[in-house]
Protein backbone atom coordinates (compact mmCIF):
# COMPACT_ATOMS: atom_id res chain seq x y z
CA UNK A 1 0.00 0.00 0.00
CA UNK A 2 2.81 2.53 1.00
CA UNK A 3 4.27 1.67 -2.37
CA UNK A 4 1.10 2.44 -4.48
CA UNK A 5 0.42 5.93 -2.16
CA UNK A 6 4.16 6.68 -3.46
CA UNK A 7 3.50 6.28 -7.15
CA UNK A 8 0.43 8.40 -6.97
CA UNK A 9 1.94 11.21 -4.97
CA UNK A 10 4.71 11.19 -7.72
CA UNK A 11 2.25 11.64 -10.87
CA UNK A 12 0.57 14.34 -8.40
CA UNK A 13 3.76 15.91 -8.12
CA UNK A 14 5.29 15.56 -11.49
CA UNK A 15 1.62 16.66 -13.12
CA UNK A 16 2.06 20.02 -10.42
CA UNK A 17 5.64 20.87 -11.71
CA UNK A 18 4.85 20.52 -15.26
CA UNK A 19 2.00 22.82 -15.14
CA UNK A 20 4.26 25.27 -13.31
CA UNK A 21 6.80 24.95 -15.36
CA UNK A 22 4.74 26.22 -18.49
CA UNK A 23 4.45 29.51 -16.20
CA UNK A 24 8.16 30.59 -17.53
CA UNK A 25 6.89 30.48 -21.21
CA UNK A 26 4.50 33.47 -20.90
CA UNK A 27 3.62 35.99 -18.48
CA UNK A 28 -0.15 36.08 -19.93
CA UNK A 29 -1.18 32.53 -18.92
CA UNK A 30 -4.65 32.43 -17.31
CA UNK A 31 -4.29 29.71 -14.25
CA UNK A 32 -7.54 29.19 -12.60
CA UNK A 33 -8.24 27.29 -8.96
CA UNK A 34 -11.83 26.66 -7.93
CA UNK A 35 -14.37 24.08 -6.34
CA UNK A 36 -16.21 21.45 -7.57
CA UNK A 37 -19.19 19.18 -6.46
CA UNK A 38 -20.28 16.27 -8.57
CA UNK A 39 -23.63 14.22 -8.32
CA UNK A 40 -26.80 13.83 -10.00
CA UNK A 41 -26.36 10.55 -11.48
CA UNK A 42 -25.67 7.16 -11.14
CA UNK A 43 -23.06 4.70 -9.87
CA UNK A 44 -22.68 0.73 -10.25
CA UNK A 45 -20.66 -2.01 -9.83
CA UNK A 46 -19.21 -4.28 -12.60
CA UNK A 47 -17.08 -6.89 -13.87
CA UNK A 48 -15.67 -6.84 -17.36
CA UNK A 49 -16.59 -10.87 -17.25
CA UNK A 50 -19.87 -11.42 -15.41
CA UNK A 51 -20.03 -14.33 -13.03
CA UNK A 52 -23.35 -16.05 -13.59
CA UNK A 53 -25.05 -16.67 -9.89
CA UNK A 54 -23.48 -13.62 -7.93
CA UNK A 55 -24.97 -11.18 -6.34
CA UNK A 56 -26.48 -8.09 -8.11
CA UNK A 57 -25.28 -4.43 -7.27
CA UNK A 58 -27.71 -1.28 -7.74
CA UNK A 59 -26.17 1.99 -7.22
CA UNK A 60 -27.77 4.13 -4.20
CA UNK A 61 -25.60 7.79 -4.24
CA UNK A 62 -22.78 9.22 -4.80
CA UNK A 63 -21.32 12.59 -4.30
CA UNK A 64 -18.28 14.03 -4.61
CA UNK A 65 -16.26 17.46 -3.39
CA UNK A 66 -13.11 18.65 -5.24
CA UNK A 67 -10.37 21.53 -5.83
CA UNK A 68 -9.28 21.56 -9.31
CA UNK A 69 -6.42 23.60 -10.60
CA UNK A 70 -6.58 24.68 -14.27
CA UNK A 71 -3.62 26.06 -16.95
CA UNK A 72 -4.17 27.38 -19.87
CA UNK A 73 -1.32 26.05 -22.94
CA UNK A 74 -3.19 27.87 -25.34
CA UNK A 75 -6.39 29.39 -26.32
CA UNK A 76 -8.20 26.02 -26.54
CA UNK A 77 -6.19 23.89 -24.88
CA UNK A 78 -6.14 23.46 -20.61
CA UNK A 79 -4.27 20.95 -18.40
CA UNK A 80 -6.32 20.45 -15.48
CA UNK A 81 -5.75 18.83 -11.87
CA UNK A 82 -6.36 18.72 -8.27
CA UNK A 83 -7.88 16.54 -5.63
CA UNK A 84 -11.16 14.99 -4.86
CA UNK A 85 -12.97 13.11 -2.02
CA UNK A 86 -15.97 10.25 -3.40
CA UNK A 87 -18.21 8.77 -1.21
CA UNK A 88 -20.58 5.64 -2.87
CA UNK A 89 -22.94 3.74 -1.58
CA UNK A 90 -24.39 0.76 -3.06
CA UNK A 91 -27.35 -1.62 -2.66
CA UNK A 92 -25.76 -5.70 -2.68
CA UNK A 93 -28.64 -8.33 -3.41
CA UNK A 94 -27.84 -11.61 -2.73
CA UNK A 95 -28.71 -14.33 -5.18
CA UNK A 96 -29.06 -17.00 -2.31
CA UNK A 97 -31.51 -20.13 -2.44
CA UNK A 98 -35.46 -19.26 -1.09
CA UNK A 99 -34.58 -20.95 1.90
CA UNK A 100 -31.82 -18.42 2.69
CA UNK A 101 -32.12 -15.29 3.83
CA UNK A 102 -31.67 -12.95 0.76
CA UNK A 103 -32.08 -9.54 2.11
CA UNK A 104 -30.31 -6.60 0.35
CA UNK A 105 -27.84 -4.91 2.31
CA UNK A 106 -26.30 -1.53 1.52
CA UNK A 107 -22.07 -0.72 1.03
CA UNK A 108 -20.49 2.20 1.33
CA UNK A 109 -16.79 3.46 0.47
CA UNK A 110 -14.79 6.30 0.46
CA UNK A 111 -12.01 7.57 -2.65
CA UNK A 112 -9.48 10.30 -2.65
CA UNK A 113 -9.37 10.97 -6.84
CA UNK A 114 -6.23 12.93 -8.09
CA UNK A 115 -7.25 14.12 -11.85
CA UNK A 116 -4.79 14.21 -14.55
CA UNK A 117 -6.74 15.50 -17.49
CA UNK A 118 -6.99 17.81 -20.44
CA UNK A 119 -9.88 20.50 -21.83
CA UNK A 120 -10.36 21.30 -24.78
CA UNK A 121 -12.39 24.56 -25.61
CA UNK A 122 -14.83 25.29 -28.49
CA UNK A 123 -17.13 27.93 -29.27
CA UNK A 124 -16.47 29.70 -26.35
CA UNK A 125 -18.98 28.71 -24.28
CA UNK A 126 -17.65 24.23 -24.10
CA UNK A 127 -15.48 22.27 -23.59
CA UNK A 128 -14.59 18.23 -23.54
CA UNK A 129 -12.43 16.99 -20.91
CA UNK A 130 -10.98 13.88 -20.49
CA UNK A 131 -8.08 11.99 -19.75
CA UNK A 132 -6.71 10.12 -16.31
CA UNK A 133 -7.89 9.49 -12.80
CA UNK A 134 -5.23 8.07 -9.92
CA UNK A 135 -7.83 6.53 -7.68
CA UNK A 136 -6.68 5.77 -3.65
CA UNK A 137 -9.30 3.83 -1.91
CA UNK A 138 -10.20 4.67 1.39
CA UNK A 139 -11.80 1.31 2.93
CA UNK A 140 -10.75 -1.02 5.15
CA UNK A 141 -13.45 -3.81 5.23
CA UNK A 142 -15.75 -2.99 2.18
CA UNK A 143 -16.96 -5.94 0.34
CA UNK A 144 -16.46 -4.25 -3.38
CA UNK A 145 -12.85 -4.86 -4.61
CA UNK A 146 -9.90 -2.74 -3.93
CA UNK A 147 -10.60 0.61 -6.35
CA UNK A 148 -7.23 1.86 -5.87
CA UNK A 149 -5.84 2.17 -8.73
CA UNK A 150 -6.11 4.51 -12.35
CA UNK A 151 -9.42 5.28 -13.88
CA UNK A 152 -10.48 7.21 -16.86
CA UNK A 153 -13.16 9.78 -17.39
CA UNK A 154 -14.68 11.57 -20.53
CA UNK A 155 -17.42 14.92 -20.43
CA UNK A 156 -18.58 17.99 -21.95
CA UNK A 157 -19.13 20.66 -20.56
CA UNK A 158 -21.06 24.26 -20.73
CA UNK A 159 -18.91 27.24 -19.30
CA UNK A 160 -19.25 31.25 -18.61
CA UNK A 161 -16.34 33.08 -18.14
CA UNK A 162 -17.69 36.56 -16.27
CA UNK A 163 -15.33 39.57 -16.65
CA UNK A 164 -14.25 39.99 -12.95
CA UNK A 165 -12.77 36.68 -12.71
CA UNK A 166 -14.85 33.92 -11.87
CA UNK A 167 -15.73 30.97 -14.40
CA UNK A 168 -18.49 28.44 -14.28
CA UNK A 169 -19.49 25.41 -15.28
CA UNK A 170 -21.87 22.51 -15.52
CA UNK A 171 -20.05 19.00 -16.81
CA UNK A 172 -21.87 15.62 -17.37
CA UNK A 173 -19.39 13.21 -17.43
CA UNK A 174 -18.76 9.42 -17.64
CA UNK A 175 -16.21 7.84 -14.40
CA UNK A 176 -14.71 4.31 -14.45
CA UNK A 177 -12.56 3.76 -11.42
CA UNK A 178 -9.71 1.37 -10.70
CA UNK A 179 -9.42 0.48 -15.05
CA UNK A 180 -5.76 -0.50 -14.10
CA UNK A 181 -6.46 -1.91 -10.54
CA UNK A 182 -3.17 -1.73 -8.04
CA UNK A 183 -4.56 -4.87 -6.38
CA UNK A 184 -5.74 -7.22 -9.10
CA UNK A 185 -8.35 -9.91 -7.81
CA UNK A 186 -9.61 -12.46 -10.07
CA UNK A 187 -12.89 -11.10 -11.94
CA UNK A 188 -12.15 -7.58 -10.26
CA UNK A 189 -14.76 -5.23 -9.78
CA UNK A 190 -14.30 -1.72 -10.70
CA UNK A 191 -17.46 1.47 -10.41
CA UNK A 192 -18.71 2.95 -13.33
CA UNK A 193 -20.07 6.61 -12.32
CA UNK A 194 -22.26 8.65 -14.50
CA UNK A 195 -23.01 11.91 -13.30
CA UNK A 196 -22.81 15.68 -13.41
CA UNK A 197 -19.94 18.16 -11.80
CA UNK A 198 -20.68 21.72 -11.13
CA UNK A 199 -17.79 24.03 -10.58
CA UNK A 200 -16.33 27.85 -9.54
CA UNK A 201 -13.34 28.51 -11.17
CA UNK A 202 -11.17 31.72 -9.93
CA UNK A 203 -8.64 33.75 -12.50
CA UNK A 204 -5.53 33.94 -10.30
CA UNK A 205 -4.14 36.86 -12.09
CA UNK A 206 -6.80 39.07 -10.75
CA UNK A 207 -5.09 38.53 -7.70
CA UNK A 208 -2.10 40.32 -9.05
Amino acid sequence: MNKTYFIILSLLLFNLHFLNAQEYETKTKNEKIGITFSSFGENDVFRFDELDGAASYNGDYFYTLGITYVYPFNKWLEGETGIEYSKHNIIIQPNLPPDIDNSSREENFALVNIPLTLRVNFLKYFFVNGGLIADIDGSTNSSIDNQTGIGALLGLSIKYDFNFGISAFVNPYTKIHSLIPFQVEQYHQRIWENGIRIGITYDLRKMK
